[in-house]
């Protein structure tokens, strides 16, 4: 294995457990009912439409704004998969 797909599986690690870190905080104060996981989407999907729109203006960096837009629609879909409380899980 090469250094940059060493490189490649460390990030991909990282990145994975920084997106079940956010759902878990999320998923604790919805279960308190201190915060509405429908309402984190929704502003998930306002930056992706304003990153999407930055990259239609000819930002410098076009496809990354796009990308990040996919990943932020993404984690929209996984908030609102927040319904079941962990004990009842499996």
């Amino acid at each position: 294995m090469t250094e940059h797909e060493e490189l490649a599986k460390v990030v991909a690690a990282a990145n994975t457990a920084a997106m079940f870190q956010d759902l878990a905080l999320i998923g604790a104060l919805a279960e308190r009912h201190l915060i509405d996981p429908a309402k984190v989407a929704d502003w998930a999907e306002f930056f992706a439409k304003r990153m999407e729109k930055s990259a239609a203006n000819g930002s410098a960096s076009p496809e990354h704004l796009r990308k990040v837009a996919t990943r932020l629609r993404d984690y929209a879909g996984q908030l609102m998969n927040i319904t079941i409380p962990p004990e009842d899980a499996e």
